[in-house]
């Protein structure tokens, strides 16, 4: 099955200034292009499935035409399947990037005057104990034990086990 072409997303838009009143009832190719985001050989191509016609030297798109092979192509049931697939898919790369952005945020532990471990922290070489009623207080807990860690690097000279 072929993929979809690049401008179904832009349908909508592209019959929005079809439907606009123009001094010539026609769209010649460069107009095509300009419309759809088409190269010259892709804008030939489209001009001969909606109907082109020889106008004076050019070959060119009725308005009428256009917006009628538009309007088909929107009430297409295919159409709004691949428009509900594209923004699903634009939804989680926001998401995404949301969340390598939180990714990148250090965590930077405020420098504090130096403590003891916390209550319910035991710690020696190889072994770590936490005591805690609930997940507040363990994550409260860890927390103050990570900022001992961080400022008291004696301490930590001290767990490292022996090689």
């Amino acid at each position: 099955m072929p993929g979809n072409p690049s401008y179904i997303h832009k349908l909508a838009g592209v019959l929005a200034e079809a439907r606009s009143p123009k001094p010539i009832p026609f769209f010649r190719r460069r107009d095509i292009e300009a419309l759809f985001g088409l190269k010259k050989r892709q804008a030939l191509n489209l001009m001969h499935r909606i109907g082109a016609v020889r106008v004076s030297s050019e070959l060119a798109v009725e308005q009428r035409e256009l917006v009628r092979w538009l309007e088909r192509r929107i009430s297409d049931p295919s159409v709004a399947v691949e428009q509900r697939r594209h923004d699903t898919v634009v939804g989680r790369i926001v998401e995404l990037k949301a969340e390598t952005a939180a990714r990148a945020v250090k965590i930077v532990l405020p420098e504090g005057p130096s403590v003891d471990l916390p209550d319910g922290v035991s710690l020696q070489p190889g072994l770590l104990t936490v005591s805690f009623d609930n997940e507040v207080q363990l994550l409260e807990r860890l927390f103050l034990l990570a900022r001992v860690l961080a400022t008291q690097s004696q301490l930590l000279s001290s767990l490292r086990l022996p090689r």
